[in-house]
């Protein structure tokens, strides 16, 4: 595993993080083994947050013994000041630690967001607690790169979480050398977009041509780690066959596409908004008997009980039009079961 300096936090972080967000999705036994493997296997930037289901309890069993082996970022979307008070306290409950070393204003993505932070004193609780040892670094994830700018100006933060990949390009494109230039560490979500690209070695090459930012992948299995583990050293410049791979993908999923992020939820009716808009990559990635079955039809049914309310559009940072784009799966799902295939 090769090691990469965060910024000017100084922190010496492996060249792939793990994104906890997944973990949530697949047995605890299997969660923690999966944890613990990526640490013996080098990996030492673990990205969790408050909201993540049970991610943070999991975390907080899996690192026992070897909390001082990685750097924990998690993150808070609180707007009110006792609440993020109360949202820190509960980190370190779960997380089973007193210090975490990476706390992110999550999703500050609005401008809206951001003034809240601002007016409610939000600052000022994770300044204290940096005074107090128990935060190491204040940071900001975001999915817009139109706000960036102005974070400089709120609080001398160390680190941001930003989607990198080949679609999403407008945040290295427009931002990269600003952050840089300023020692801001970065932290790349979504570089493989939520699932949506298949390509993974075509999309560490990518991501490796921007040398300061850190990828942080989600992931389910060993599988999916060694797998990973085997392409993060794949560098570029790209070659003829990797733009033709790109075109195409991008071709196939142009910006419009879910990636998985999980910020349209909680539906009032209860409808698994990702894992409906995952359904055509699904059938795509696994064998049909493995999409179809009794508990995704479940699912798939729910659909029909949206009330087209909006919130999800409202929450969504991509500005997707989720209530198209779940009966489009919805529909494409009822199609493939039809015909048995």
């Amino acid at each position: 595993m090769k090691y990469k300096i965060l910024g000017k936090t100084r922190l010496k972080i492996s060249q792939l993080g793990l994104g906890a967000v997944q973990i949530c999705r697949i047995p605890e036994k299997d969660a923690i083994d999966l944890v613990r493997t990526s640490v013996d296997k080098g990996i030492n930037l673990i990205d969790t947050a408050h909201d993540y289901p049970d991610s943070e309890e999991l975390l907080g069993k899996a690192l026992k013994g070897i909390r001082d082996k990685v750097v924990i970022c998690t993150k808070s979307f609180s707007t009110d000041k006792d609440e993020l008070i109360e949202d820190i306290k509960t980190s370190f409950k779960r997380l089973r630690t007193d210090y975490i070393d990476i706390f992110m204003f999550h999703h500050a993505s609005e401008e809206k967001r951001l003034d809240s932070i601002i007016e409610n004193d939000l600052v000022e609780v994770l300044l204290k607690e940096k005074e107090k040892g128990r935060i190491g670094f204040i940071a900001f994830s975001t999915h817009n790169p139109d706000v960036i700018d102005r974070y400089f100006e709120i609080v001398d933060f160390s680190v941001i979480m930003i989607p990198v990949n080949f679609i999403s390009r407008e945040f290295v494109d427009k931002k990269y050398k600003k952050l840089v230039d300023n020692a801001i560490g970065i932290l790349g979500m979504k570089t493989l977009g939520g699932g949506r690209i298949m390509d993974i070695k075509t999309s560490f090459k990518f991501i490796n041509q921007y040398k300061k930012v850190i990828p942080v992948v989600g992931m389910q299995n060993k599988k999916e780690l060694e797998k990973n583990l085997k392409l993060i050293n794949t560098i570029g410049p790209l070659d003829e066959d990797d733009n033709k791979s790109i075109k195409r993908i991008y071709a196939e999923l142009g910006d419009k596409f879910c990636r998985g992020c999980g910020y349209c939820l909680p539906c009032s009716q209860g409808i698994d908004i990702p894992d409906i808009n995952f359904l055509k990559v699904s059938f795509k990635q696994f064998r049909y008997e493995e999409v179809v079955n009794p508990d995704r039809d479940q699912k798939v049914t729910l659909v029909n009980k949206c009330i087209e309310c909006g919130e999800c559009i409202e929450r969504c940072p991509y500005d997707l039009n989720i209530i198209e784009m779940i009966r489009e799966h919805r529909d494409y799902y009822l199609m493939r079961k039809e015909n048995g295939k």
